[in-house]
């Protein structure tokens, strides 16, 4: 059985959908956060021995509201959207890209809320290497690109403007879950944190940053664990959705 629901979280609405039954599984998706419809084939099949929560993020798709202005206030209006659902908590958090730091968050400040992690080819946290100018210039680019191109119009034109808004806020998104991580840590629950095999090309010293964050946060956790998802690109549920859900079922026995 699925429902799709308007939940209010506090002055607007966020879209969430329910599916499945048994333990709880909520899945956090990257970019802008537009949850629905973005992660392949993994909620059907997590509804097979869960109870699956997918939802769109303030301001991004059929939720209403604005796009949060910090990774705190977007873990904040998940807390909320799970309490009013009426959600079966402790629950297992799968935060995929972007959605990796938004669920590390969320359990760093609310752990007992926290069953488990799967955090999906996470964004990096912290301050990637290089230079902080070009570093800068180069997220303000995208979102101005990524604006020109919604201009044009096109049923993509909206979450292109999300994605914008989601880019020109990505450093101060990475210090902020870093500064969390190190002033929280995560609780000692069973985190599992896969990373792409097949990555595009990028400079080795932002490769070795990226990887040595994945493994920093499998490390935080005394049952914390990297997982090579050896056929996949940055896209994981979509190109090996059945690592994802090892992943999940993993957890949850553990």
């Amino acid at each position: 059985m699925m429902t799709d629901r308007l939940v209010d979280v506090g002055g607007y609405a966020l879209h969430a959908r329910v599916q499945g039954s048994g333990p709880a599984v909520v899945l956090d998706g990257g970019g802008a956060g537009q949850g629905l419809g973005t992660w392949g084939p993994v909620p059907e099949g997590l509804a097979e021995f869960a109870t699956v929560v997918t939802y769109d993020r303030a301001g991004v798709g059929r939720s209403g509201g604005t796009q949060a202005g910090s990774v705190v206030d977007m873990a904040d209006d998940l807390r909320r959207l799970l309490r009013a659902l009426d959600l079966d908590l402790p629950a297992v958090l799968v935060g995929w890209s972007y959605g990796g730091l938004v669920t590390q968050v969320y359990a760093a400040r609310h752990p007992e809320d926290v069953a488990g992690l799967v955090l999906v080819d996470p964004t990096a946290a912290g301050t990637p290497p290089g230079s902080a100018v070009v570093r800068s210039s180069s997220f303000v680019l995208a979102a101005w690109l990524l604006r020109a191109r919604a201009a044009l119009g096109g049923r993509n034109a909206r979450p292109l403007r999300e994605l914008a808004v989601t880019l020109r806020g990505m450093p101060d998104a990475m210090a902020e879950t870093a500064r969390i991580r190190e002033e929280h840590g995560l609780p000692p629950v069973p985190v599992r944190v896969i990373t792409a095999g097949r990555r595009p090309r990028m400079p080795r010293a932002q490769l070795e940053h990226l990887t040595a964050d994945h493994e920093a946060l499998a490390a935080l956790s005394p049952r914390g664990r990297v997982l090579v998802a050896e056929h996949a690109s940055h896209q994981v549920p979509h190109d090996q959705p059945e690592v994802v859900l090892d992943a999940v079922g993993e957890v949850l026995r553990g």
